[in-house]
């Protein structure tokens, strides 16, 4: 095809994506001039300085260092035109003493003359370069390095990555993990139990989560579940599709990244408190700063307090939580970053959604019915350390290592009901629940090398690196003596009181996981256009779980143990990118994963470890990195296959205990999952920050001829945006944010007393949820807030269970004021 046809068809397919999400931004031409350079228009009230260069900052779309002790008690006038960046912050520090460096994307303020901070200097490249949003007021971020563990702009990536900065949690006011990924494009978020959620991506559920791009923590009940405050993370990020590459085993959906809040040169102080409905409360406090040594170490700590109820009966929370990190220049070449964080939670009342008619119809009942007992509870704990080096060889090459260690231990009683409910005599439902005490350790390590070299001219790229991760979690439980056996009166309540002081006679003791890996990528630019990228992974996986019961003197008996080690696996993974221009790129990519099934087991009994399931994915895509990298657009399509998930043998007798690792299973034929993202995040224009993503997704069971993840929805629409007024009216921000899918089914069987099975079918029909947001500029350091979530009070179910039980209503409308300082 000629270049110019070439060319005319990528630029009508960028038109295509920014059409849909944003028209306006062609409003402003593409800047290819550095940020140093490009003349932007500003408005900036006269306002104390500290200020006045933070809305400088942010209309520039550059960082800000700017130590409190140079710019607090100056006053900067009105700036209004189009400039340079360079020449809009002269005209702030005229008069001052100060001066101003733009380094990459970050200013620099410091005192006129020799006596600049080299440290800052130090902490303000990092920072330039290693993906923070903080301090930008962007929706999108320039690098990411959850694909390859180097740092990687978007372009550079032959997957689909998204990202949900810092600026888009505190306008949103996104709280935890669960709510940063509910606006994440192509994630489907599903209610698990009261408190926890699973994610799903492509139609297969996210099993692995990165911290600072570390080898991955393995999710799950045994192992792990997100409990993490946003406060203290920078931002989430999501790449879609397998990530062989990364962690080896898990599914083809996809992999999390969360990256941690890292101290800052200079002395900052934020300050937060909101208020909402059902007597929400909430208080943050975010100091970070130099510590000494010229600002070689950094220190920063979050602490957190939440105290909630919620809009079901007997339910409440409570929660603090704190985390602190140091950071230290051991040389000018070398990092260290040592941390910790450490939480409570205690929550009240339990519940496991509702049941349904057994006929399918839902009960009707009101959205706060919570189906628990004012007794229930769940106490966690959990803990994590880390610690990461850095190091710059003179060559240019980079070592990195990365540590942590996470830990979690819970204790509760439980309280819920459970069974299909009789149209006619409206029974059916019994209460059940009783004790428990679980804990869990991760431990990850990961250490990789890169840097470039010269081949035949060229300058390449390269990756080593190896990990390991041990997953240790044990489960203990008892169950009262009239476990099941009292009615539940769902439509007029009725107490149940039973006798909850007894053994633990249910163990998971020893539930050991354990993957050791060695990765590496090649990235070759046989031109300035095209570069090609080829990878693999070797993965050993281990696995041992022991199920004992335990009489009343607390002597076990051994019911059933798997030791099972899966060999030596390659995970290969390859992509190839094409530059059209300075700002698109198109791409084509293939990943591979795999997981293992030591649990289910092919027959005869006592049967053997089925082989693990493979997944791969193919992508294929245009990426767009606009306005000197302020905007993002994506477009991609995809296909996932995976194959050989076990499924119950119908030769054996019926296993419903797959946990035990029970007989007998086969492979599953052929799942696939396939349809196209469309995704723009960033600044659309001065003032106006967007994100917005949509995904069309359809998911096939081969071997049965029917949809396999009928929890997926098949349209799926993600919109965040807020927009900075102008003028007199610049001290005002509006945003809001809407959730728009089609619909969604559970499909499976109820069974009688005799085990007899009736199919079934649940549909959710299609919704939208919107959420609002107006925020006010009392002064330069103050700031209020108003929330509102679910704004028209839209009643749908969040997730739908089974005729006995799962169904969760969505939260109604509520609204949180928030108050922000920041000194």
């Amino acid at each position: 095809m000629p270049l110019h046809s070439l060319q005319a068809r990528h630029h009508l397919i960028a038109a295509a994506i920014l059409a849909l999400a944003a028209p306006a931004a062609w409003a402003q031409p593409a800047a290819a001039a550095p940020a140093a350079t490009a003349a932007r228009a500003f408005d900036i009230a006269a306002q104390p300085l500290d200020a006045a260069l933070s809305e400088l900052a942010r209309q520039a779309g550059v960082q800000l260092l700017a130590p409190a002790e140079l710019v607090q008690g100056r006053a900067a006038p009105a700036l209004r035109g189009t400039l340079a960046p360079a020449a809009a912050v002269e005209r702030l520090l005229d008069g001052s003493g100060l001066a101003a460096r733009i380094n990459g994307s970050t200013l620099v303020i410091e005192r006129a003359g020799p006596t600049a901070s080299l440290a800052e200097v130090r902490v303000a490249a990092r920072r330039a370069s290693d993906g923070t949003t903080e301090g930008t007021g962007l929706y999108t971020s320039r690098v990411t390095s959850i694909a390859s563990k180097t740092d990687q702009s978007f372009r550079e990536i032959p997957q689909s990555v998204s990202v949900v900065t810092r600026q888009q949690l505190d306008d949103q006011l996104l709280l935890n993990v669960n709510d940063a990924l509910k606006q994440m494009p192509g994630i489907t978020v599903n209610r698990a139990n009261f408190s926890a959620f699973d994610f799903y991506a492509r139609g297969f559920q996210v099993t692995s989560m990165q911290i600072d791009g570390g080898a991955p923590l393995a999710l799950g009940s045994y192992t792990y579940e997100p409990q993490q405050d946003m406060a203290f993370y920078d931002r989430v990020e999501v790449m879609r599709g397998a990530s062989g590459l990364l962690g080896g085993m898990g599914d083809p959906g996809g992999i999390v990244n969360l990256a941690r809040k890292k101290p800052l040169a200079e002395n900052k102080l934020v300050f937060e408190q909101s208020v909402g409905r059902w007597d929400s409360n909430r208080t943050m406090l975010d100091a970070t700063g130099a510590l000494g040594f010229d600002g070689r170490v950094r220190g920063r700590a979050v602490a957190v307090y939440e105290n909630r109820n919620y809009h079901l009966q007997d339910r409440s929370q409570e929660k603090p939580a704190i985390y602190g990190v140091l950071e230290a220049d051991l040389t000018a070449n070398t990092l260290l970053t040592v941390g910790a964080s450490y939480g409570k939670q205690h929550e009240n009342g339990y519940g496991d959604g509702m049941p349904r008619y057994s006929d399918g119809r839902p009960l009707g009942l009101a959205r706060n019915t919570s189906l628990t007992q004012p007794w229930a509870f769940w106490d966690t704990r959990h803990s994590e350390l880390f610690a990461q080096l850095e190091h710059r060889f003179a060559n240019g090459w980079k070592l990195k290592t990365n540590l942590t260690q996470v830990k979690a231990n819970a204790n509760s009683t439980t309280a819920f009901v459970d069974g299909a409910i009789d149209p006619q005599t409206r029974e059916g439902a019994y209460w059940g629940g009783g004790r428990y005490a679980t804990s869990s350790q991760q431990d990850i390590v990961d250490v990789n090398l890169s840097g470039t070299f010269g081949l035949l001219g060229r300058t390449h790229e390269l990756l080593l690196g190896a990990d390991w991760q041990r997953a240790q979690g044990s489960w203990a439980t008892g169950k009262p003596v009239d476990n099941w056996a009292v009615p539940a009166d769902l439509f007029s309540g009725n107490a149940w009181n039973p006798d909850m002081n007894i053994p633990l006679n249910s163990i998971f003791d020893p539930w050991n996981q354990q993957q050791k890996g060695a990765y590496g990528v090649l990235r070759l630019h046989p031109s300035d256009r095209l570069h090609v990228i080829a990878g693999a992974r070797l993965s050993r996986y281990d696995f041992l779980q022991q199920i004992s019961s335990a009489d009343a003197a607390g002597n076990r008996t051994v019911t059933s143990r798997t030791d099972f080690g899966e060999p030596t696996k390659v995970t290969p993974y390859g992509g190839v990118i094409y530059d059209l221009d300075s700002q698109w790129s198109t791409y084509v990519s293939y990943a591979s994963i795999y997981k293992p099934q030591a649990l289910l087991k092919a027959g005869p009994q006592p049967g053997t470890s089925l082989s693990p399931v493979k997944g791969k994915s193919y992508e294929a895509g245009f990426k767009g990195e606009l306005l000197d990298g302020r905007l993002n657009a994506t477009f991609s399509v995809f296909n996932v296959e995976r194959t050989g998930t076990g499924v119950v043998d119908g030769r054996y007798p019926t296993s419903r205990d797959p946990w035990a690792g029970n007989c007998c299973y086969l492979p599953q034929g052929k799942v696939t999952s396939r349809g196209f993202d469309a995704e723009i995040g960033g600044e659309v224009q001065t003032g106006w920050q967007l994100a917005a993503g949509y995904t069309f997704n359809q998911t096939r069971d081969r071997s049965t001829a029917t949809s396999y993840s009928t929890i997926t929805p098949r349209h799926l629409l993600k919109l965040s945006t807020a927009y900075r007024l102008t003028g007199e009216w610049s001290n005002w921000q509006v945003g809001s944010s809407a959730h728009i899918q089609s619909k969604t089914s559970v499909k499976g069987s109820l069974y009688d007393a005799n085990f007899n099975a009736s199919p079934y079918t649940f549909a959710e029909s299609g919704y939208a949820v919107v959420n609002a947001m107006v925020q006010y500029r009392i002064d330069p350091r103050w700031t209020l807030s108003l929330n509102l979530n679910n704004l028209l009070d839209k009643v749908y179910y969040e997730r739908v269970g089974t005729a006995s039980g799962g169904n969760w209503y969505g939260t109604p409308r509520n609204a949180v004021l928030t108050l922000r300082g920041q000194f």
